[in-house]
C-alpha cells in the first residue's frame, strides 16, 4: 500500500496538488464506527478528524458522492447555511491549511463509494481553473487509485497471485514510475521506442491492465520495482 501512496501523491504533484485524502463511505456504517481514511494530511488533523466523528458532517463525505464529476469543496456548502459542527470543522480544517481543495467521488461496482480529496496552494478562483484544466486527468488517476487501493483494503496483503516478468520488462517499468516517455528510456536503454514499448506493453499484458500507469502501480505493489 506504501508504494501505491507514493505514487499517487508523486502524480498529484505533478498537477499542482500537495496533499491527499481517500476515505471508504459506507452507508450502512454504525455513527460509533471509525472511518476507513489513507491520506497524507498531518497526523494531528487525522486524529483530530476522526476522534470528533466529523465523517458524519462532513459535506464532502456527506454530499459528495452525489456528484458525478470532480467539485471544489466550497460548492458542497453553496446556498445553505451550515451547522455549527460544520463551521468548527470548516474553520478547523482552515487552521490546517485545508480550507479549500477538490472532491473526487468514485463510484464503483455494487454501489460502493469512495471520496479522494486533495488540496493545492491555490486559492478557490485558481482552483476552479486548476479543475478546469487538469480535472480529467485528476479523476482518471484518482480512479485508478480507488480500483487498486479497493483491492489492496480487501485482500489485506500486497496481492496474492506471483506475475514474472523480465529484466527489461522491470527496467521500463521502473523508468516510467520515475516519469520518463518512451522515447526518453529507449535513449537511456540504448534501444527503439519501439522495442520499450513492446516491453511495457507486454508487462502490462501479464498484469491484466489496460494503461502503462497502472502496470507500474501493480508492479509497485508486489515489490517488483521500488521507484
Amino acid at each position: 500500500m506504501a508504494g501505491l501512496e507514493r505514487l499517487f501523491t508523486k502524480a498529484l504533484k505533478a498537477l499542482g496538488f500537495r496533499e491527499w485524502a481517500y476515505q471508504v463511505i459506507h452507508a450502512d456504517a454504525l455513527p460509533e464506527e471509525k472511518p476507513v481514511i489513507l491520506t497524507t494530511y498531518p497526523d494531528e488533523w487525522y486524529n483530530h478528524y476522526v476522534e470528533n466523528a466529523y465523517h458524519l458532517v462532513d459535506p464532502v463525505i456527506q454530499k459528495g458522492p452525489a456528484q458525478l464529476t470532480p467539485f471544489t469543496w466550497s460548492s458542497m456548502a453553496f446556498g445553505i447555511k451550515p451547522s455549527s459542527e460544520q463551521q468548527r470543522l470548516f474553520a478547523e480544517a482552515a487552521d490546517y491549511g485545508l480550507g479549500e481543495g477538490l472532491g473526487i467521488p468514485m463510484h464503483g461496482a455494487g454501489g460502493s463509494l469512495s471520496m479522494v480529496s486533495m488540496v493545492s496552494e491555490e486559492g478557490t478562483e485558481r482552483l476552479n481553473r486548476l479543475l478546469q484544466d487538469a480535472g480529467n486527468d485528476v479523476h482518471l488517476i484518482s480512479l485508478i487509485f480507488h480500483n487498486m487501493a479497493r483491492e489492496l483494503l480487501a485482500m489485506g496483503r500486497s496481492g496474492r497471485s506471483r506475475v514474472s516478468l523480465t529484466p527489461r520488462e522491470r527496467e521500463c517499468l521502473l523508468w516510467i514510475a520515475k516519469g520518463k516517455t518512451s522515447w526518453e528510456i529507449a535513449v537511456i536503454l540504448g534501444v527503439s521506442e519501439r522495442t520499450v514499448n513492446f516491453h511495457v506493453d507486454n508487462a502490462r499484458a501479464k498484469f491484466g491492465v489496460a494503461s502503462r500507469f497502472e502496470a507500474v502501480i501493480k508492479a509497485v505493489m508486489k515489490g517488483i520495482i521500488a521507484p
